[in-house]
């Protein structure tokens, strides 16, 4: 029960005593008042009776004794009048039987009132007639004690509804800072470090509420300057400090933790810009002209991609690099296009087209992404095929896609709905042990295409075809369903599972009220599964990823980032998602030995995740000695061949 309402009842019922007190104080004295009236009554009567009476002649006529009699008695106060003579004789009795009338019995018996008897003699001069003995009778007493406490109670309740009218509001005002204070407690526990905007009237009260904004204030601050501290540190050591682009270590890293996004990624553009006589012009202008030059061509690249650019770099000297996914041939040409065009207007622009010129490269791939040296080469041809043709040119080429079964587009679309639809999908789950302890922490469920043979395809060839044809949000659940029936079946599972999502799914309505008619059939299940999207896919899609993330945790699930390559927007992205853990790109695991910089980041990634509760998760981690490290360095867990390669489920 709530502090306000044992406050509150507390209160009432103490009000509810002191009021039926007062009724009863009330009522009690009511009582002996009307029963002093009875007894002055009955008094008054019988003196005013034995009066009448002895005008009567001759005193033992009966019949006008009684008329005299019957006058007064006849108007029902009385419970009996006897009117008797010298010797004891009784000439004349009347009598009522002793009911309370109206009145509830139990009234009566609360509050009984005796009816009292008064007796006067009835005289002639000198000379004693008789006595008459008069007994009132309470029915009317009875009925006024009893409307004088139903009035009384009535305007007692409202009395009382009134005060608990006062009390609520009054209980409300003064407890309203609890009420603020209770919620950012909870919300603090929640990894929400809100501030109480309330300032409590109550000393003991504000010094809480004080306390608690200095605590979540401390927290934030922590956060923020590590967060600016990452950044820094990756500015240093991934942007190259005259364009502000990154450098050619910075686009490596992003191109590798983008590519490793097989559900959200299924085709791009590479391309390549050189800028020609950049070192003539670099002795005859001066540093100064020449770094100007560079910024100004790398503000006419970013001009010319819009939005649509993800990663854009200076890659040394006077070249420049830039990636775009999820286009088609004719959209990398548009965008080769563009370049070329804005380059050559912004030239223009400074008089520099004599002395500057450059020629622009691209490599367009379709599924999956080729390996970075590959697609690295390929580009570097479409540029020496550009210088061919003539100064500021650019020329598009096509990555031969390395496809041992030769399917082409829309068979691999033919083949993955028929497996969808008939199910002949392969589940395999690898292990993810903790750190210290090495202990199972989860198991991560993937999925794997069977072909003729029922021999399993690799996802990095199916899942960007997949998501090419939009076809990832029924992949996704139809891999839900098979875990479900898996588990009933009694797989043997880690107690908590992983299980990969793309953005596609979650954006797409009718994949995403699926899912979470999935979980919500099966909570059982449901709080046993952790729900992993890809960095790129979050910063795809934040506000779906948002909703998305905050219902399946009111069914019981989690929410995790895969393959985080601590992008700027990510990073930002962790105070409103606040994910279960993070899964480090494998890009920095690999580099955690050699190199001091990544080790620097990470670390400031962690001092980040710690007061957010988020654990942090290698991935492909292959050695011995890695594994120490990642121990040492406060890791949460680790995962990749070190376990063992993913098995099938049976």
């Amino acid at each position: 029960m709530t502090l306000f309402r044992q406050l509150f009842f507390g209160a009432s019922l103490l009000f509810l005593l002191v009021l039926a007190g007062v009724e009863a104080i009330y009522l009690s004295n009511a009582r002996l008042y009307v029963q002093q009236q009875l007894e002055s009554h009955s008094q008054d009567a019988a003196t005013s009776l034995a009066l009448w009476l002895a005008t009567v002649k001759p005193f033992e006529d009966r019949a006008l004794i009684e008329t005299v009699v019957n006058t007064a008695f006849d108007r029902g106060y009385y419970q009996s009048i006897r009117v008797v003579s010298v010797s004891g004789e009784t000439l004349v009795e009347k009598r009522l039987p002793p009911a309370q009338g109206e009145v509830p019995a139990w009234f009566a018996r609360l509050f009984p009132l005796h009816p009292p008897s008064a007796e006067a003699m009835i005289s002639s001069g000198w000379r004693q007639l008789g006595r008459v003995l008069v007994t009132s009778h309470p029915n009317f007493a009875y009925l006024q004690l009893w409307h004088t406490g139903v009035q009384t109670l009535a305007l007692l309740l409202i009395v009382y509804a009134l005060a608990l009218l006062a009390l609520r509001a009054f209980l409300a005002t003064i407890l309203r800072p609890l009420g603020e204070i209770e919620r950012a407690a909870t919300a603090l526990g929640e990894r929400d470090f809100r501030t109480i905007a309330l300032a409590p009237k109550a000393r003991e009260l504000g010094r809480v509420v004080a306390a608690m904004n200095g605590l979540s204030a401390k927290i934030r601050r922590v956060i923020e300057d590590e967060s600016a501290r990452a950044e820094t540190l990756q500015r240093e050591a991934y942007r190259d400090p005259v364009t502000g682009l990154l450098n050619r270590r910075g686009l490596e890293h992003e191109l590798q933790g983008l590519f490793h996004a097989e559900r959200d990624v299924f085709s791009g553009v590479f391309i390549l810009l050189e800028l020609e006589r950049f070192k003539e012009f670099n002795l005859r202008r001066g540093y100064q002209r020449a770094d100007e030059l560079l910024v100004l061509v790398a503000q006419a690249i970013s001009a010319a991609c819009g939005s649509q650019t993800l990663i854009c770099s200076r890659f040394g000297g006077a070249s420049f690099a830039l990636a775009a996914v999820n286009v088609n041939t004719d959209a990398a040409d548009v965008l080769a296009s563009a370049i070329s065009a804005g380059v050559e207007a912004a030239l223009a622009e400074q008089e520099l087209t004599g002395e500057i010129q450059f020629h622009c490269g691209a490599a367009h791939f379709d599924a999956s992404a080729p390996p970075l040296p590959e697609l690295l080469a390929a580009a570097d041809q479409a540029l020496t095929r550009a210088q061919e043709k003539g100064p500021n040119t650019f020329e598009l080429i096509e990555v031969a896609e390395l496809d041992r079964r030769g399917r082409g587009s829309l068979a691999w679309r033919e083949h993955i709905e028929s497996a969808i639809e008939n199910g002949t999908l392969a589940l395999y789950s690898q292990a993810v042990l903790s750190l210290p302890g090495r202990a199972p922490l989860q198991s991560e469920v993937v999925t794997r295409l069977l072909d003729e043979g029922a021999s399993p395809v690799p996802a990095a060839q199916f899942l960007p075809m997949a998501a090419r044809h939009n076809l990832m949000p029924r992949l996704d659940c139809r891999l839900l369903e098979l875990l479900i029936a898996r588990i009933d079946a009694g797989a043997r599972l880690a107690p908590v599972v992983a299980v990969n999502i793309s953005a596609q799914t979650v954006a797409d309505r009718g994949a995403h009220r699926r899912l979470i008619e999935l979980l919500q059939s099966r909570r059982d299940i449901a709080a046993r599964l952790v729900f992993e999207m890809t960095e790129f896919g979050v910063i795809q899609v934040p506000a779906a990823t948002l909703s998305f993330a905050g219902e399946v945790r009111r069914l019981g699930a989690q929410f995790a980032i895969d393959h985080f390559n601590l992008h700027r927007d990510s990073l930002r992205q962790l105070h409103y998602l606040l994910p279960h853990y993070l899964k480090l790109a494998p890009v920095y695991t690999n580099e955690l030995e050699q190199n001091q910089d990544s080790r620097f980041i990470v670390s400031s990634l962690m001092r980040i995740a710690q007061p957010l509760e988020i654990g942090i998760i290698a991935q492909a981690v292959e050695s011995e000695t890695l594994i120490a490290l990642l121990e040492e360095m406060g890791f949460a867990g680790y995962q990749g061949y070190a376990n063992g390669r993913p098995e099938p489920i049976g």
